[in-house]
C-alpha cells in the first residue's frame, strides 16, 4: 500500500514537471515593456504585433528600390543605352532643380549662426546689383531669348551677381563652359562662355565671387553670355540690372 502512494506520488510529481517545461518562452513584448497588458491569443501564447513585419517590408522595398534607381542611373552613365537616359536625367533634374539649396542655405545661415558651408560673413542679398564683368552689350536680350552678350576684355574675371549656390558648373552646349548660381529667392544666373570654371557643384558662395574668367590666347576681346531665371521664364537683365548697352 505504502508503495503504491509513494509511486503515485512520484508520477504527479514528473507530470507537472513536464508541463511546466514543454510551455515555450516568450520574450516581453513591446506593450509589457511600456505598462501595457501582453496581446493573449486563444490558445493562451504571446502574439507579435503584425505591423512590426509589415514596416520592415515596407523598408525592405524602399531599399530595394533605391539601389535599382541608383544601379540604373550608374549603368546609363558608363553605356550609350538610351532607354537609361530618362532615369539618369530624372536624378539629375531633382537633385539640380527642384531643391532649393540656396533658401536651406540662407536658412541654417539665420537659424544657428553659420553656413553649410563656407559663406562670407558679408550681409546677404544686395539691393544694388552689379554686372558680372565689366563690358558692353553686343546682343539684346530680344534678339537671344535667354540673355545677353557683352564683349568684355580678355583676362577679365567673372563675378557672381548676388549670393547664391552653384547648381551647375560645365559645359553647355549652347553657352560652352557655363555656371549657373540659384538665389534664396528661387532666381538663377547664368554664365555663359567661360574660359575656364573656378567653382564646384553645390558650393555656397557670396555677391561678386570669381566664377570664372575669359581668356583669348592673342589678347584681342572676348564675350560671355548672361542671363537670369525667375519663376522659370528668362527675364531681361538690363531691367534687373543697370546695363550700359552701347556698343
Amino acid at each position: 500500500m505504502r508503495k503504491n502512494i509513494v509511486e503515485r506520488k512520484k508520477k504527479r510529481v514528473q507530470g507537472n514537471t513536464s508541463s511546466q517545461s514543454s510551455r515555450p518562452f516568450l520574450p516581453p513584448q513591446d506593450e509589457e515593456v511600456h505598462g501595457f497588458p501582453p496581446l493573449i491569443t486563444s490558445n493562451g501564447s504571446g502574439q507579435r504585433p503584425q505591423n512590426e513585419g509589415k514596416r520592415t517590408n515596407y523598408l525592405a522595398v524602399q531599399v530595394v528600390l533605391a539601389v535599382l534607381l541608383f544601379a540604373t542611373v550608374a549603368i546609363g552613365k558608363n553605356t550609350d543605352v538610351a532607354l537609361l537616359d530618362g532615369p539618369e536625367q530624372w536624378v539629375s533634374s531633382q537633385l539640380q532643380d527642384d531643391f532649393p539649396f540656396a533658401k536651406v542655405s540662407a536658412w541654417y545661415s539665420d537659424r544657428f549662426g553659420g553656413a553649410l558651408e563656407v559663406i562670407s560673413d558679408e550681409p546677404g542679398p544686395q539691393t544694388d546689383l552689379a554686372l558680372p564683368v565689366n563690358g558692353s552689350v553686343t546682343t539684346s536680350f530680344q534678339n537671344d531669348g535667354k540673355g545677353i552678350r557683352m564683349a568684355v576684355d580678355s583676362g577679365s574675371p567673372v563675378q557672381s551677381v548676388k549670393e547664391g549656390t552653384v547648381v551647375f558648373a560645365g559645359n553647355d552646349e549652347d553657352t560652352g563652359k557655363t555656371v549657373i548660381l540659384q538665389h534664396e529667392d528661387g532666381s538663377k544666373s547664368i554664365y555663359g562662355f567661360l574660359s575656364d570654371i573656378e567653382v564646384y557643384l553645390y558650393e555656397n558662395i557670396p555677391a561678386e565671387h570669381t566664377l570664372g574668367t575669359v581668356q583669348d590666347e592673342a589678347g584681342q576681346s572676348v564675350e560671355i553670355f548672361f542671363g537670369i531665371e525667375q519663376n522659370d521664364q528668362y527675364v531681361d537683365p538690363v531691367k534687373v540690372i543697370k546695363v550700359d548697352e552701347s556698343s
